[in-house]
């Protein structure tokens, strides 16, 4: 027995010597209804103590059974210990449930081990009309399915919510409820067990939701996904594009990388050859026979250059100088060379629409893209058609941007170059812009054309489309940015005539057969040349206290000093010293997205006596010019000296800038990013910020804002090479356009000084 008493110790014991809860008086008070015959079964639930001392929760059926000699009370005893641990489990997880069910739209309820309800949420009542008070204890089964919309009794094995606890398993579907008004609804439901510690199911939660409006609508749904699913063919058609095109850029990337390093190697080799050969002709000079060789080998030196010069420009390395340019003129200008370059077979007509936008490139790579194009054309053509150059206002929208990749949308200057040619085919066409592709015969092309104009497009922010049709021709579309800047007046051509000097001059090449000739070159134009394999030598030398007028550094070198921070040491040094910088190939270090960063002057190798002695003069007497100029007028500025946080990613600007200040009296404490300049700011205290706005991590502009928010007395100089709407501006904020000299500099602070 549960009990743990012998038959004969339980004859000895009392109902209520086994019932903690209930004293004799209690238990006698409960059997008077059975004994005065007014119940004929009593039952109540109590606790039972064992021999041991420990209880058991119980239920107690108690009958009065009679006969004519006597009358016996049968005790029917029910074990109920684990029914109640599991109510009580019930009861807790409903606890911790119920403040967050009764806020959600999903209609929920609980059932026991038996399917009777033990909890419903707001969302049920309003569900099915029923309060948790009047379906409480109740099997669910019973009060939402107890008929089928067309009169039938729902089978309980049929009902998926009823088999999830016997099954042990979740059950979803559909399925009808009926109304507490005696309405159907259908109902999309999930039926899953509830488990206690040790696994084993005690009940089930059901979530559910209305879903008339579901059923009523899968018509259209079934439409909608008709729709969906053309349209996301589409789209996999759109990204199987887009993956090609990829792939195409990310090819075009490797080819570039891998071009852009030969160049660099092949133009120090162009170096030796040419240097030598014009020190060379000055010890032939008369010997015709030695005289046409070295014209010969110079021709050469000058295809290799011209060479390594479209390999750069493929893969947009070549270091472009942009100002605004006006394509409809530039094109009117090449009309004579294009006509005589083509001959009088092709007919060449020139088209430019009226109000025609200015865009912002390179003038010697965009002339040099026209000629590569048209004599492309040409030979297409087979030396007789019609070339049209047509050049006009466009925009790409973001519907064409998203089908092309590196496009971003906007307004731009477009220019179409169509010949009546031969055409091309598709497959030709997907490997047009591969450098070295070339349908021409051997030995008549190089078949870097077209490779370069695509790399020169997408150098300059642009874009280029290719359209052909086999026997009817071919139309190549370059589209380059608008810019809002006016075109620059021509500039005057350099003096042909060699011309030497006696100033001195710093060499810095790694190259040793490079540097030789570069020496050389200076010595034989008179110059005093100092010279260093590489950029910490150099510094050893800048630093001896010699005097040095111009610094002729290579850009990529060896050693822990870059060509760069060379050039600023050298400046600070001598401040009357000037920089040119010489490359190949110049990776990122004065050159940025493509342009060569403001002020800064480079001559590219493979370059010759005469180069280098225009170049040099051009520098150092564009020096002397600075030095003579008439100052610039003083303006307003307060005598007092500011702190001022000069922000500049471009490390020979923001020197200049700084040395501007530092002219005017003021301190400088110089940032290359917003991260350092928000240090700087966070450590001392800043009376003016003067900021780029395109940083390498963040906007300038976004930092002003932040750094004028937190010291309101912060006066704000924007420095940018863009047209910004500045109505919106605070007061204590003004903009200065790049390029500014010193004059632009002290306007803008007595600007805000007044203010």
């Amino acid at each position: 027995m549960n009990l743990g008493y012998e038959a004969a110790e339980m004859a000895l014991i009392t109902p209520w010597q086994i019932k903690p809860l209930i004293s004799e008086q209690q238990f006698r008070e409960m059997i008077v209804p059975l004994v005065g015959g007014e119940l004929p079964i009593l039952t109540f639930e109590t606790v039972h103590a064992r021999k041991d001392g420990s209880h058991y929760d119980v239920k107690v059926r108690l009958q009065l059974l009679r006969s004519d000699e006597d009358a016996v009370f049968f005790a029917a005893i029910e074990d109920v210990t684990a029914t109640r641990r599991a109510e009580q489990q019930l009861r807790r997880t409903t606890d911790r449930l119920d403040a967050i069910v009764n806020n959600t739209r999903m209609a929920l309820f609980m059932m026991d081990d038996h399917q009777r309800c033990i909890f419903m949420n707001a969302a049920a009542e309003a569900m099915t009309g029923f309060s948790f008070s009047e379906t409480q204890g109740r099997v669910l089964h019973d009060i939402i399915h107890h008929t089928h919309p067309d009169g039938r009794p729902f089978p309980l094995a049929d009902c998926a919510i009823d088999r999830a606890l016997p099954e042990n398993n979740q059950q979803s579907g559909e399925e009808v409820f009926v109304h507490r008004d005696g309405s159907f609804y259908p109902v999309g439901f999930t039926a899953s067990p509830m488990r206690d510690e040790t696994g084993k199911p005690i009940g089930t939660v059901i979530e559910a939701r209305l879903i008339a409006e579901e059923i009523r609508s899968r018509e259209t749904m079934r439409n909608y996904n008709d729709t969906l699913k053309r349209e996301v063919e589409m789209a996999v058609a759109q990204l199987k594009h887009a993956e090609a095109q990829l792939f195409q850029a990310q090819k075009m990337e490797a080819i570039g990388n891998l071009t852009g390093g030969v160049a660099h190697d092949f133009n120090n080799i162009l170096q030796v050859i040419k240097g030598n050969l014009n020190l060379l002709s000055r010890n032939v000079a008369g010997n015709e026979v030695a005289e046409r060789r070295i014209q010969h080998a110079m021709a050469g030196v000058t295809r290799g250059a011209k060479l390594t010069s479209h390999l750069l420009s493929f893969a947009r390395r070549q270091p472009l100088d942009p100002s605004p340019l006006h394509l409809g003129r530039l094109l009117q200008g090449l009309d004579d060379m294009l006509r005589r370059t083509l001959g009088e077979t092709v007919d060449i007509e020139i088209i430019a629409s009226g109000g025609l936008w200015n865009c912002n490139v390179d003038r010697a790579q965009m002339e040099n893209a026209i000629l590569n194009l048209a004599i492309n054309a040409r030979d297409a053509m087979e030396n007789r058609g019609k070339l049209t150059l047509e050049v006009s206002n466009a925009v790409l929208d973001d519907h064409y941007a998203s089908q092309h990749t590196d496009v971003a949308p906007g307004q731009y200057v477009m220019l179409a170059v169509t010949d009546t040619g031969c055409g091309m085919t598709s497959d030709t066409l997907a490997q047009v812009f591969e450098p070295f592709f070339s349908t021409k015969p051997e030995g008549e092309g190089t078949g870097l054309g077209l490779s370069m104009v695509y790399g020169f497009a997408k150098q300059s922010g642009g874009h280029l489309k290719l359209y052909s049709e086999v026997g009817v021709g071919t139309t190549v579309r370059i589209y380059l940015p608008r810019t809002r800047l006016v075109e620059d007046a021509p500039a005057e051509p350099l003096p042909l005539a060699e011309q030497g000097g006696t100033e001195t001059i710093l060499v810095v090449e790694d190259d040793d057969s490079v540097r030789a000739v570069a020496v050389e070159l200076l010595t034989d134009l008179g110059y005093r040349v100092l010279k260093a394999t590489n950029a910490d030598n150099a510094l050893a030398i800048v630093e001896s206290g010699v005097a040095i007028d111009l610094l002729f550094t290579d850009v990529v070198m060896p050693g822990n000093l870059r060509s760069t921070d060379l050039a600023r040491l050298t400046l600070a040094a001598h401040p009357g010293a000037v920089v040119l910088f010489s490359s190949g190939y110049t990776q990122n270090a004065i050159v940025h997205a493509g342009r060569l960063d403001d002020g800064v002057e480079l001559l590219s190798k493979p370059y010759g006596r005469n180069s280098l002695a225009r170049k040099v003069r051009h520098v150092l007497e564009n020096r002397a010019l600075a030095r003579d100029a008439p100052k610039p007028p003083q303006t307003d500025v307060p005598k007092t000296s500011l702190r001022v946080l000069a922000v500049e990613d471009e490390a020979l600007i923001r020197m200049l800038l700084a040395d501007m200040m530092i002219e005017m009296g003021h301190q400088v404490t110089e940032a290359g990013d917003v991260a350092e300049a928000r240090t700087q700011f966070e450590s001392a205290e800043f009376d003016m910020l003067v900021t780029d706005v395109s940083l390498p991590d963040g906007s300038g502009f976004d930092f002003a804002i932040e750094a004028a928010s937190r010291n309101p007395k912060l006066r704000v100089v924007v420095a940018t090479g863009h047209v910004l709407d500045t109505s919106s501006w605070p007061a204590s904020f003004t903009a200065l356009e790049k390029p500014y000299n010193e004059a632009g500099l002290q306007a803008a602070i007595a600007k805000l000084a007044a203010g």
